[in-house]
């Protein structure tokens, strides 16, 4: 090991002390670079020529001449390319014309720097695109001769390959020790003509992305042999390198633009890849751009960013932005294309797959955004986000679109021939903005610092890149702008004393920077870091070959522990910080190891125990009411069980969806049996819950079946509920057990004696009106009479309270008289004391005050050991279109006949319409003269569009709380809030058990959930596999410790039974939306 010491004078800090915020902007006329990638646009080339004119160019750090300081290489367009070199203090020489490497009258997109002929020197590969023919046009290979001059050597190495080339990255993908490389290339045919076709991506293009297998110094396409697309529907943008599974081998993420799905390839250990998106990604970006990995929460796992270009603010969304209609969005997943969104994605990797949490975190809007970086900026042990965003003209803008330059328009110029394209784009709205800045706060969440940390310079910005250019211990930052200078930006963090350790390796093989390491720092105070070595990164850019660890305030570290590319591992001790420290495999020991990978095969564990698959019947709830954000009309199956025969294996009912027959499964000695009489005279309702019960005091239990759904008429009958009376274990339906007065949806059923007689009564919870959704609904109590006939009853305070999901029958004050919690959407957790002539409404004096929420599930328990029950509450989480204070707005605006709900954010104390203007006018035609323009619509609030008499007639329903929730107990009809993790927020949670798992005494949750029909402008709920939250020995109030279910689809309902095998294992039964039962051992 040979280490580089820094010595940072005392003079110099205190100079760095006087700086305002942790970046600064270096000037043109001290660094010497003034660099610009000017973009000017002429008749026959420009945006609507060439679709990536605006993309910019990108930037490349290394270290050219072995001097120990970083160099830069930029890419231009239309201009020439700059090298740098760095000369100390922040001072460089422009040495491009020396060197050789101006790529003169090519257009440039990525450049990384390589040590292709491995002397130790970097050389540099150049991608081109643009227009074809031209001098050179192909991608160019630069070999560095030592002197700093470059000799262009592409066609001996097979790297000069020409089309529309975005970057490349170079790596030992099959284990043979030399590099590899991977270049991405831009299809070079047109969007439309290959727009949702099925099995495109599996016909072969020359043009297209491409593997290069190292052959003695000669680089061969291998692309089809090893599982490499490379069809004309790849528009990549992308290429990200990581271990993402764990298992030392170099994995592929490559953005797609457009319609095309983005890839992830794993490594089968060399012998090429499999392309596994669909399996452990549920949501892609749609026009996905750059994007970065890194291990993001320390645990050792790389996560993933992707960039796309959703606008930051809600006014800007309705003006810049286009969406895809919902049966497109069906369409596309339905042809093989995924589920993709409009928007950033952060996929954050837990070991088993990939979560979606880019929305909870705020990471999903920001801007047209070409490149992300994961790095730490502030030296505190966290990496953090830098996003550059920009598009020198809007192409996206509504009103460019819709009123100068749409389709037809544009079409009938081309074919006059006119010169009037530049006037067009002329015309195009320019605006730019600021680049986005997070700070990673240490536990998974995120703090904008932009303007904290002096980023906050509106441009127009493409690639970009970090390293430590003055070396003084943190990371700056080089930043490629159109159309203006490019930023140079210096780190002042020395100045908080973080600490820091920045790693260079020299591998003895071919690979002689190990590209591919993986180094982990482990701290003395038990923290660890994990970097890996991959210099392509972002968006046509590359970062040096330093792995940089912040350490912030730990003064020392345990050990480092490097992963060579040829998976072998070598142990460091002793090791001195603040320093950069160059580490040289010659002179350390390395062994073999047995690397364990992370994620799992997407498969069910443990016993397929009933064979049954919920069959969802196809219903759009949008074609009747056209502004739902999502659907409603999911909400089975439910599972109801109980063991029916006597012969200690629990029984099942199985609730089936509209057209699908529900079915009782009855133990046997071959397994269960089917049965479906008489629960197929009712197949046409949707069974929403179910639960057995003894209604006639018989000694058996008999079955209440509750249909729910939204596809009905108000006057169906197949609305009603079914109460089925279990007669010497054969179920018959009892059509006079039940006296409804009208028909209604069914959210939420429970059963409980309310009037002490020793007779089970049921409240059937109300979900919605069928047509509108909106209209608040109603509690029925059926009081039982005996022999299993009921009575409707309609107590008052149980009038008009909601839409609602789920009801819980216990006992809050300890008088042995059942009460009643219920939740629902767009309204508060309601508690009502039971007084037996009356109900109590205690929901504000007992602490539910300001709990308005979108609540999908409840279930009771005493968890805290009080002898009161606690409540454990499924909310739509923080990864989605809910927010607090969002509002609905619900009225006739149209006076015809039929209300209509808008749904509205609250920004600077105004509620503004979320809806697309284009899908409001569709529902309110009238409108379309007061939202003439995209722009006037973004920034009138509801009260601007509507007039005073339409806005105060409105009944308006706000969410306060969209967390899923605990709410422990203090003594009785007292309770306090706790907080779940925030993993639980990830997505809705529609289905709850409490149970004592791992038998230690305490309860333990179950959580399921996901929406996955929502309109592709919001984005599914989908960031769940169900999770078990073990109950934490030092608190009864805390259930940090969670487990991800691996369970993927839209969780309904869960129950949890003895295993058939084995007295001390416990099965899961899981009922999933439109899928089979799931059946997974816990225990």
């Amino acid at each position: 090991m040979r280490y580089r010491s820094l010595i940072l004078l005392t003079l110099y800090l205190v100079s760095c002390n006087n700086i305002d915020s942790r970046f600064e902007k270096k000037l043109s006329d001290h660094t010497g670079i003034s660099f610009q990638n000017t973009l000017s646009y002429t008749e026959d080339f420009n945006p609507y020529t060439y679709r990536n004119f605006f993309n910019g160019g990108g930037v490349a750090l290394g270290d050219i001449n072995n001097d120990g300081l970083i160099d830069i290489y930029f890419t231009g367009n239309i201009v020439d390319n700059a090298l740098y070199l760095n000369k100390g203090n922040w001072k460089f020489d422009d040495i491009t014309d020396f060197a050789g490497v101006s790529c003169k009258d090519n257009w440039s997109t990525g450049a990384t720097f390589v040590d292709i002929n491995q002397d130790g020197l970097l050389d540099l590969y150049v991608t081109k695109s643009g227009k074809p023919g031209g001098e050179n046009r192909h991608n160019e290979l630069f070999i560095n001769n030592g002197d700093l001059t470059f000799k262009e050597s592409s066609s001996e190495y097979g790297l000069d390959i020409e089309g529309l080339s975005v970057h490349a990255a170079f790596f030992d993908y099959d284990g043979d020790l030399d590099l590899d490389a991977y270049v991405l290339n831009n299809s070079i045919r047109s969007v439309g003509s290959y727009d949702l076709i099925e099995g495109q991506r599996n016909i072969p293009s020359q043009d297209g992305n491409q593997l290069l297998e190292n052959r003695n110094n000669k680089f061969e396409n291998v692309s089809s042999d090893k599982g490499i697309f490379s069809s004309n529907i790849g528009f990549g943008l992308g290429i990200t390198l990581s271990d993402f599974n764990g298992d030392l081998w170099p994995d592929l993420f490559i953005s797609n633009d457009f319609f095309e799905k983005d890839y992830l390839y794993l490594n089968n250990n060399g012998d090429g890849f499999s392309e596994e998106s669909l399996t452990y990604f549920d949501a892609l970006s749609m026009g996905s751009m750059g994007a970065d990995a890194a291990d993001m929460d320390n645990d050792l796992i790389p996560d993933l960013i992707v960039t796309e270009m959703l606008p930051e603010t809600l006014s800007r969304q309705k003006n810049k932005q286009v969406y895809e209609s919902y049966d497109k969005f069906t369409l596309a997943g339905s042809k093989g294309y995924h589920k993709q969104y409009p928007r950033n994605a952060l996929q954050r990797n837990l070991g088993n797959t990939f979560y979606e949490v880019g929305r909870q975190l705020g990471l999903s809007a920001t801007e047209w955004s070409w490149a992300a970086l994961l790095f730490d900026m502030d030296n505190d042990g966290y990496k953090d986000v830098y996003i550059s965003n920009g598009i020198y003209k809007d192409l996206l803008d509504r009103d460019y679109l819709n009123y100068y330059a749409n389709d037809e328009q544009i079409s009938q110029i081309l074919r006059e021939g006119k010169e009037v394209i530049t006037d067009l784009i002329d015309l195009m709205p320019s605006k730019a903005v600021t680049n986005s800045v997070f700070r990673n706060n240490g536990d998974f969440t995120f703090s904008d610092k932009r303007l904290g940390w002096g980023l906050n310079q509106p441009s127009f910005s493409n690639g970009s890149a970090y390293g430590d250019l003055d070396n003084d211990g943190d990371l700056d930052l080089v930043v490629n702008n159109v159309n203006s200078e490019a930023f140079i930006f210096e780190n002042h963090s020395e100045v908080e004393n973080h600490h820091f350790l920045s790693v260079i390796l020299r591998d003895n093989g071919p690979n002689k920077f190990a590209i591919g390491a993986k180094a982990i720092a482990y701290l003395t105070d038990g923290n660890k870091i994990m970097i890996e070595q991959f210099p392509s990164r972002g968006f046509q850019s590359s970062v040096p070959y330093r792995l940089h660890f912040g350490l912030g305030k730990v003064n020392s570290l345990d050990s480092l522990e490097i992963y060579w590319p040829d998976r072998k591992r070598s142990v460091i001790r002793d090791i001195q910080i603040d320093q950069i420290l160059e580490i040289d495999r010659d002179n350390l020991q390395s062994e073999s190891v047995d690397p364990k990978p992370t994620f799992i095969i997407k498969k069910t564990e443990g016993q397929q125990l009933i064979d049954f698959k919920h069959d969802e019947n196809y219903y759009v709830d949008f074609d009747s009411e056209r502004l739902l954000p999502h659907m409603f009309s999911n909400e089975g199956p439910c599972i109801a069980n109980y063991d029916l025969n006597n012969d200690g294996i629990q029984d099942f009912y199985i609730g089936g969806a509209k057209g699908q027959t529900g079915q009782l499964f009855l133990s046997d000695t071959n397994g269960f049996k089917k049965v479906s009489k008489p629960f197929d005279l009712h197949k046409e309702s949707e069974d929403v819950e179910a639960v057995f019960f003894d209604a006639d005091n018989d000694g058996d239990q008999d079955l209440y079946v509750a249909s729910g759904g939204k596809a009905y008429s108000t006057l169906s009958r197949t609305l009603n509920d079914r109460f089925y009376r279990n007669e010497s274990g054969k179920f018959i339906y009892d059509s006079s057990a039940l006296n409804f007065s009208k028909f209604f949806s069914t959210g939420a059923i429970a059963i409980g004696d309310a009037n002490n007689d020793a007779l089970l009564d049921i409240f059937i919870g109300e979900r919605f009106n069928v047509d509108t959704y909106g209209i608040p609904g109603s509690i029925s109590l059926m009081i039982n009479r005996g022999n299993g006939s009921f009575e409707a009853t309609y107590p008052p305070e149980f009038q008009n309270i909601g839409m609602i999901t789920d009801i819980e029958f216990t006992d809050l004050n300890s008088d042995e008289k059942g009460d009643l919690i219920v939740v629902g959407e767009w309204m508060p957790i309601l508690a009502f004391l039971n007084n037996e002539s009356s109900w109590e409404s205690i929901s504000e004096s007992i602490g539910f005050e300001e709990t308005n929420g979108m609540w999908q599930s409840i279930e009771t328990s005493d968890l805290n050991g009080d002898g009161v029950p606690d409540l454990v509450l499924g909310n739509m989480g923080q990864n989605g279109l809910y927010k607090p204070n969002m509002k609905l707005y619900l009225n006739d605006y149209d006076q015809n006949g039929k209300l209509e709900a808008i749904y509205t954010y609250s920004i600077d104390n105004k509620d503004f319409p979320i809806h697309d203007r284009d899908e409001l006018i569709k529902q309110l035609p009238d409108l379309k003269k007061k939202l003439l323009y995209y722009e006037d619509y973004a920034n009138q609030s509801i009260k601007d569009i509507f007039n005073e008499t339409q806005i105060s007639s409105s009944q308006v329903l706000e969410i306060k709380e969209t967390r899923s929730l605990l709410f422990m107990s203090d003594s009785p009809l007292s309770y306090s809030k706790k907080l779940l993790p925030e993993e639980i927020q990830y997505s809705s949670v529609h289905a709850i058990n409490i149970f004592d798992i791992n038998q230690d005494g305490l309860n333990d949750l179950i959580l399921g959930g996901n929406q996955y029909l929502v309109k592709p402008q919001y984005g599914a709920f989908d960031a769940s596999k169900g999770w078990i939250l073990y109950g934490d020995d030092n608190s009864k109030t805390k259930f940090d410790k969670l487990l991800p279910l691996n369970i993927y689809g839209e969780i309904r309902d869960f129950t949890i039974v003895p295993s058939l095998k084995s007295s001390d294992s416990l099965l899961l039964v899981t009922g999933i939306s439109n899928s089979k039962i799931i059946t997974k051992y816990v225990k």
